[in-house]
């Protein structure tokens, strides 16, 4: 296949899709470390030395708040989210593309209302400081809202490329 075909706009949606995805694994198994290693040593000081950290339960807050939700963004491009396929499994294969189309379409349009909600929230409240952390802006534990929509909606945008594709239509 000639690198100029190859380019399309389904490959440079796969190919954002794929760099913002591994981009969020690696951050929420950074995430994630940080968690484990923040919980247990706060439970060590807690029960060696009677002297627990004191932020330590806010910032494990966030983190999985962030971690819930940009892992459930994760989980949703690897199909791994609940759906039920009764109905969907006993339909023809026109029937199951517009079932897929009306599907993509709705989530898209989620997704965009959540990217821009989201941002706008984020910006809202991101001069609010939790009394506890005074350096750190709530705003920025809000960016995982529009970061976990933009992530499905890419996933969805490259679903939506591949069902009106060439080889899907035959």
């Amino acid at each position: 296949m000639p690198e100029t075909e190859k380019k399309g706009l389904g490959y440079w949606v796969a190919t954002i899709m794929n760099k913002v995805s591994s981009t969020c694994s690696v951050t929420l198994l950074i995430l994630m470390c940080g968690l484990i290693l923040l919980l247990g040593i706060n439970i060590f000081l807690r029960y060696v030395f009677d002297s627990p950290i004191a932020w330590s339960n806010t910032i494990s807050r966030y983190i999985y708040i962030i971690i819930a939700l940009v892992g459930s963004a994760i989980a949703y491009t690897q199909q791994g989210h609940a759906r039920i396929d009764v109905l969907y499994d006993r339909v023809g294969p026109k029937t199951k593309k517009a079932f897929d189309f009306t599907h993509y379409v709705i989530m898209m349009i989620l997704c965009v209302i959540f990217m821009f909600a989201g941002s706008q929230h984020a910006m809202t409240m991101w001069p609010v400081h939790p009394p506890i952390i005074p350096w750190l802006p709530i705003g920025s534990i809000y960016l995982a809202i529009p970061i976990f929509s933009f992530l499905i909606f890419l996933y969805l945008l490259k679903k939506m490329i591949s069902l009106f594709s060439a080889r899907s239509c035959e």
